[in-house]
């Protein structure tokens, strides 16, 4: 029998309980974003939609958008409150600045 780390168990408690307005409006995202503190594979997905921000129209996709997710990291129970705010802090700006089509300056210059 496999046992239930709080890892692993703290999202999925934290998604059956969560009210914020965030969760209305956008629940599979919602509680996709919850997991990536402690799931790689989710990570990579929030990343990917950071990165494809500014190319894609996800107008019309029930998601959180990127412009919230500092909120939603404000907004819920965590692990560890820091990394999860410095993931979807990094994720925001990532996405942000795909966005507006800008270019990370490289660390050289």
């Amino acid at each position: 029998m496999a046992t239930t780390t709080t890892a692993t168990a703290h999202p999925a408690s934290a998604t059956r309980r969560c009210r914020c307005r965030l969760a209305a409006k956008a629940r599979p995202h919602h509680d996709r974003l919850l997991l990536v503190e402690t799931d790689a594979d989710e990570l990579l997905a929030l990343m990917e939609l950071a990165v494809t921000w500014g190319e894609l129209d996800y107008s019309n996709e029930a998601i959180v958008s990127p412009n919230r997710w500092l909120e939603f990291a404000r907004a819920h129970d965590w692990v560890d409150p820091d990394r999860a705010e410095r993931i979807l802090a990094l994720a925001t700006d990532v996405a942000l600045r795909a966005a507006r089509g800008r270019r990370p300056v490289s660390a050289g210059r």
